[in-house]
């Protein structure tokens, strides 16, 4: 799980242990998007024009996506986005994400529990890699150790202490029971020993050349009406957004993490993110601290609103601690997309503040709001924010800062509340935000009865919808919206079905009127 304060703010370090915010899956990239016409025009900046524009070819081209002829496509030396996204086409893995993100069996042929810290994974007998050689345990087991040490894959490992090699099963150890151990296990399966020149298994195999590309793998599963992809090496984000436009290339991703919305004219989807804007107490502060307060400022909030206005329409509205693109959590409801400012006012007053100004009783409550200014969406949530709490009678001071000045405010305690940032891992882990030591836990109660729940729901006593239930009452931080990515597009391309953890997902059957 990655914790994002800013997009090029560098890696947040917690405790010792440096977790980069965009190091988490396959997803955090920078790339070209749409602007549908009128949205978002105050949140974000237009994007840069090109200095050098490049005519578009007369005739449709192959599908042609984006890479990095100076990076490995080694997924666990891969240093550019671009690059660590192919992964998904020329590497397998143990199991893969559904469009539900769900884990389904892929190497895999069963996936058992041992015990709550112990899992045994035996591999289908006709897993191979695309030389043809069989894909064993103790390939996994290098390929787990390589993804352990990386950049890209070590958040969503954290919690497994090692792989071993037992009667050909792979064996498995937690430091923790996790619900959702399965979905652990997308880290890509390489052949041992090819690191320098990484054997995989995927739906696609490089083939070097004048013109790289990646044609089907005749050992993968399944019929392919795209069975060659060539790659084009673009340098930097305007040159691929540039490369779009003119048809150089047919594809891109963007994860927006970085607050901006370049406008092209490609067509383009909204894909759901596992991407968490929250509000953070420091339950260190006497006000916060006050559950009857949490529950006012979760009241006074228009998440809706946010979604919309702050973000752009490039968010949906949080209703739980959980995406509900995640199929366990698509029944789970529980916060307000509205605000409720008489419910909001009703809690104040419970825990004895004045909301009536000269006319009440008592003092008013006065917050402090910390964010980094170098993200537009973030500040202009914060900024809502401070508007919509007043509506109650809280008084809010926002301070946008570097962040590395926020960074230190944070590990001082020195803050009522923060806007935050973080991408849940394939298992859906909270645990980074809900446990002691944790990379985003910054003043969030380690101890109350929401954190108590999750270890409960994570040990197997309570169901997901208890520990959401016990969350509302009670919430430690505020879930505020889940972000989107855009998939932009040639508009003759049809059949693109890209998901938050496999942009390429279903790539295999995407088509242009040049490959059909």
């Amino acid at each position: 799980m990655g914790f994002v304060l800013g997009w090029g703010d560098g890696c947040l370090k917690r405790l010792g242990a440096a977790l980069c915010a965009a190091a988490v899956t396959l997803l955090s990239l920078s790339g070209c998007s749409t602007l549908p016409k009128g949205a978002g025009q105050s949140s974000a900046p237009p994007a840069s024009k090109p200095e050098n524009p490049v005519s578009r070819p007369e005739e449709p081209l192959d599908l042609t996506l984006c890479y990095s002829s100076e990076d490995s496509l080694n997924p666990y030396k891969a240093k550019t986005q671009v690059n660590v996204q192919l992964a998904s086409l020329l590497y397998d893995s143990l199991t893969v994400l559904d469009e539900q993100w769900q884990p389904q069996l892929s190497l895999a042929a069963s996936v058992s529990r041992e015990d709550p810290l112990r899992y045994r994974v035996t591999l289908r007998e006709n897993a191979a890699f695309s030389d043809g050689s069989a894909v064993t345990a103790a390939d996994v087991a290098a390929s787990f150790q390589q993804a352990k040490a990386s950049q890209t894959y070590r958040s969503l490992l954290l919690n497994l202490l090692s792989c071993t090699v037992e009667a050909g099963a792979a064996v498995f150890t937690l430091a923790a029971p996790d619900p959702q151990f399965s979905a652990c296990l997308t880290f890509p399966i390489l052949k041992q020993g090819t690191d320098d020149a990484p054997v995989g298994g995927g739906r696609y195999v490089l083939e070097e050349g004048e013109r790289p590309r990646l044609v089907w793998n005749s050992r993968y599963e399944g019929e392919p009406s795209t069975d060659t992809i060539y790659l084009r090496y673009l340098s930097d984000r305007d040159s691929m957004i540039r490369g779009l436009e003119t048809g150089v290339v047919s594809y891109y991703f963007d994860d927006l993490s970085n607050g901006e919305i370049p406008r092209i004219s490609s067509a383009s989807a909204n894909i759901p993110l596992p991407n968490l804007v929250f509000l953070g107490f420091n339950s260190e502060r006497e006000a916060v601290s006050d559950p009857a307060v949490r529950r006012a400022v979760d009241a006074a909030v228009s998440r809706a609103a946010i979604a919309d206005s702050s973000f752009a329409g490039r968010a949906v509205a949080a209703q739980s601690p959980f995406p509900s693109a995640w199929e366990p959590a698509v029944e789970i409801k529980g916060f307000e997309t509205v605000e409720n400012i008489q419910a909001a006012v009703a809690q104040l007053e419970q825990a004895g503040y004045n909301t009536k100004g000269a006319a009440g009783q008592g003092e008013p409550l006065s917050l402090t709001l910390l964010c980094s200014d170098s993200n537009s969406f973030r500040l202009a949530a914060a900024k809502q924010l401070e508007e919509q709490l007043e509506k109650t009678g809280i008084a809010v001071t926002v301070e946008s800062m570097s962040f590395s000045d926020l960074e230190k405010r944070l590990d001082k305690g020195d803050f009522d509340l923060y806007i935050g940032e973080i991408r849940l891992s394939a298992n859906m882990s909270l645990s980074p935000l809900l446990t002691e030591g944790g990379a985003a836990a910054y003043g969030i109660d380690q101890a109350g009865a929401a954190a108590q729940a999750y270890a409960a729901y994570l040990a197997g006593e309570k169901t997901l919808a208890d520990f959401c239930a016990a969350f509302v009452q009670d919430p430690p931080f505020l879930p505020l919206c889940w972000r989107q990515g855009i998939a932009a597009y040639d508009r003759n391309m049809s059949g693109v079905t890209p998901t938050a953890f496999d942009v390429y997902h279903g790539i295999e059957g995407w088509t242009l009127p040049s490959l059909s």
